[in-house]
């Protein structure tokens, strides 16, 4: 319950202070230095990393179903693409304008919360939760926070998203998989079939 409570308390929070003068000047504060201070050649990397989020959810889904594991499949479709969802429907619901500090076109969507913060961090804390009776659970909770973590810097960098944005929707994903967890029993949720055999595989393949 607290994985839930704690991302909607915080994210309620965030919410709060995103009218506010003085924490809208601090946070573009922040995303002016993040460009400043970075080479021009990271823009299309930052560009190639926020594609790769859609990438990986599509190639998991994908997995899951050669596999015929239907019940974790549904898990990751809902948990992945309702997270991605639940985010939009704040979008239009707070309606909080984008920086654009220095996009060459103004983004007409809304910014708050992020939804490529969303949907890395669904992606993440799902496979957590699959991932949780396996010996690459620490793995993955590193790897993994890191990546949601680069995805989210990538969206400042390019101008899309405010800090309090890509925190937003982090706090979504959260609440929204560890709701999901209660709700699909998550004894039944597992990469069983298999998974230790593959990852052992493509740890072979690539580090030796």
């Amino acid at each position: 319950m607290l994985g839930i409570l704690l991302p909607l308390i915080l994210f309620v929070a965030l919410a709060d202070t995103i009218s506010n003068s003085s924490w809208i000047a601090l946070e573009r504060t922040m995303l002016w230095s993040l460009r400043v201070e970075t080479e021009s050649m990271l823009s299309q990397f930052a560009v190639w990393f926020s594609m790769l989020v859609t990438v990986i959810s599509v190639c998991i889904l994908c997995y899951l179903l050669y596999r015929q594991q239907w019940r974790t499949a549904l898990f990751w479709l809902c948990s992945v693409s309702g997270a991605a969802m639940m985010g939009n429907i704040m979008k239009g619901t707070i309606q909080r304008a984008r920086p654009e500090l220095w996009l060459d076109a103004p983004d007409t969507s809304f910014g708050f919360p992020s939804g490529h913060a969303t949907h890395s961090m669904a992606i993440v804390i799902t496979l957590l939760v699959l991932l949780r009776l396996s010996s690459w659970h620490k793995v993955v909770l590193l790897s993994g926070f890191l990546f949601a973590a680069l995805v989210g810097l990538s969206r400042m960098y390019l101008g899309y998203h405010y800090p309090s944005d890509i925190i937003a929707g982090w706090m979504v994903a959260l609440c929204w998989v560890m709701t999901l967890r209660i709700l699909f029993n998550q004894n039944y949720l597992t990469l069983q079939a298999g998974q230790d055999t593959a990852l052992h595989f493509l740890h072979k393949k690539f580090l030796l």
